[in-house]
Formats: structure tokens, C-alpha cells, sequence
């Protein structure tokens, strides 16, 4: 499957590999033993039973059944139980492919599945494989969980994609400048609107600014070139459409919360 960008700047992933570290299956918890923790390799919290209240970052909400918690490597998971809870916790390293590609597994956070149906069955089957079948068959259903996820998120960006010509266009202009000399003056004269006009017009058709738009794809290709490349930011930069160094670490901080240098360091196998 090939790597395309859908809406808001995601991209679509075609593969996922899990190693699967730890897999624990909780029956009835009053309580999280832990308030909170930080994993070396991704951790997936899924709510089968009951609700719980999570924090990532600036990230925060409530889960319940239907829903999961996705906590990158390196990031404070916190936890406290709302009701009494069955709840299934993975710990595993993650890998995502477009083709041969290596790319950035773009969600994080809570997860909410149209289908819960489906996860409640994939849950029941991980339940099983605890001890009936191989740790394999495991990390097969983990990966289920991952792209049943993919395939919700793909179909919601499908429904929700740009009707408007001139948008369209704006977005043709925009994905293929998105690392060099972009003008949202140009992309605005693409879709027939002035540049006011065209902000608001962006902003009700995609759910996102334009500028943020194109902040997410830059952003995208700097967290890749940081994690597969040794290229100096500097170098990142230029190829990413910023200026300097200088100026591509101060919108990565902002954007991620964290310095390119830490990202790069915490997100190293």
C-alpha cells in the first residue's frame, strides 16, 4: 500500500509490526497499582469493562468500553480508575511502513472505535491466547486492535474530505510545495478566494487552518529525518521548508512538546 496523505495532514499507514513485551489481563481492579509510568516501548490500555480517567502530555479524557489509551515510548502514562475495571495492558515496540518505508505511528492518545463489537471480540480472543496459544497469535491480534484503528480513522477522513474545487486545488499547491516555498497568498489565488477568505473557507472544509495544515506535514518529516536519519538539524530544516535550525526547533517544541533533540534521543531503538 502507498504512503498518501489523507486530510489534516495524516498519513495513511500500510503496515504495522508489533513486538510484543508484555500482555496483562485485569478482572475486576478497583484501582490502577500504578498512578503512573513511563515505558520504553509503546503501552495500549483498552477499557473491556468499566472507565478510567487518563493523562499524556496535554492530553487528558475519559475512557470507557469502546475506547483505549495509546502511550508513545518515553511519555508519562497517568491512570486512576472511575469504577470498577476489566481492562487489558499491552506493553510492545511498534514499527509502521508505508511499503518499505519506515514512518511515524501518527495516533496517540485516546483511541475511540466505531466498532466496538470487533474490539470486544479481539479482546475476547487475546483473553484466550493468554493460555491456549502462542505468543505469535498474540501480537496478531495486537496488530488487529492497531488497524482496525487505521481502518476507522481512513474512513472517517474519506467522510469528512473537502467537497469545495477550489479547496482541492489549495490542497494539490499546498502537499506539493509543502517542503519548499509555500504562499498561502498562492494557494488562496489557486482556489479563487482571497487570503481571509480562503483561511475560514480552509478552516470549515478540513477542520484545521491551512498554515496548520502545512505545519503538520513538515512536522511529519522532520520526526522521520530525525528517527531513521543522522542529518543535522540544520539539514532537517532545509529539507522540511524552514529557514534555519533555529526556527524549525522552535515550531517542533511548540508543536511536540519537546525539543528535536530530546525526540530524536527518546525515540531511538
Amino acid at each position: 500500500m502507498l504512503l498518501r496523505r489523507e486530510a489534516a495532514g495524516i498519513e495513511t499507514i500500510g503496515e504495522v509490526s508489533t513486538g510484543l513485551l508484555v500482555h496483562y489481563y485485569s478482572k475486576e481492579r478497583a484501582t490502577f497499582k500504578l498512578a503512573e509510568e513511563v515505558y520504553v516501548g509503546w503501552a495500549l490500555l483498552v477499557c473491556e469493562e468499566g472507565r478510567f480517567h487518563y493523562e499524556i502530555g496535554d492530553q487528558s479524557g475519559e475512557v470507557r468500553v469502546g475506547e483505549a489509551v495509546l502511550c508513545p515510548p518515553g511519555q508519562v502514562l497517568r491512570r486512576k480508575a472511575l469504577s470498577p475495571l476489566i481492562f487489558h495492558f499491552a506493553h510492545f515496540h511498534l514499527q509502521a511502513f508505508s511499503g518499505k518505508e519506515p514512518t511515524d505511528f501518527p495516533y496517540t492518545g485516546k483511541l475511540t472505535f466505531r466498532n466496538s463489537s470487533r474490539l470486544l471480540h479481539t479482546l475476547a480472543c487475546l483473553r484466550e491466547s493468554r493460555l491456549n496459544v502462542s505468543r505469535t497469535y498474540a501480537e496478531h491480534l495486537l496488530n488487529d486492535i492497531l488497524y482496525q484503528y487505521i481502518e476507522e480513522c481512513a474512513a472517517r477522513r474519506k467522510e469528512s474530505a473537502p467537497q469545495d474545487a477550489g479547496i482541492l486545488e489549495a490542497l494539490r499547491y499546498i502537499d506539493g510545495q509543502a517542503f519548499g516555498d509555500v504562499s498561502m497568498q498562492r494557494a488562496a489565488a489557486r482556489a479563487g478566494l482571497s487570503q481571509s477568505q480562503f483561511t475560514r473557507k480552509f478552516q470549515k472544509e478540513m477542520g484545521i487552518s491551512p498554515v496548520k495544515y502545512l505545519t503538520q506535514l513538515r512536522m511529519q518529516k522532520a520526526k522521520q529525518m530525525l528517527t531513521d536519519t543522522e542529518e543535522p538539524l540544520e539539514k532537517i530544516a532545509e529539507q522540511c521548508g524552514y529557514q534555519n535550525a533555529f526556527y524549525l526547533s522552535r515550531v517542533f517544541s511548540k508543536e511536540m512538546d519537546m525539543s528535536p533533540s530530546r525526540y530524536r534521543s527518546s525515540h531511538r531503538v
